[in-house]
């Protein structure tokens, strides 16, 4: 079964984005009030699936910046995506062993 079609995904999906006030966080950071639709795994689900469901992973994001998170080729994170990723292991801490 698709990871994204699962009820556990779909009721994460909501409480990501009520915890996020349905804002797209990336764009919060310059000041934009951008709707979040979409729930983004930092570290991504095909690298970590341990993290799948793990509320610190994921953010909420506008279309437009997730298609900036990731090589649409590829499927790599990009340069932002990266960002992100070292920005959620300097708040989770090197004791996490998140790295």
């Amino acid at each position: 079964m698709n990871f994204y079609k699962t009820t556990r995904w779909e009721e994460k999906r909501k409480r990501i984005l009520k915890r996020d006030t349905h804002l797209c966080q990336e764009c919060k950071r310059y000041g934009k009030r951008r709707e979040g639709t979409t729930v983004h795994h930092v570290h991504p689900l095909r690298e970590r699936p341990d993290l799948r469901l793990t509320t610190w992973n994921l953010i909420s994001l506008c279309l437009t910046c997730h298609g900036k998170m990731h090589n649409r080729d590829t499927d790599e994170l990009t340069a932002l995506g990266e960002q992100w990723r070292e920005r959620i292991n300097r708040l989770r801490g090197d004791e996490h062993g998140i790295h």
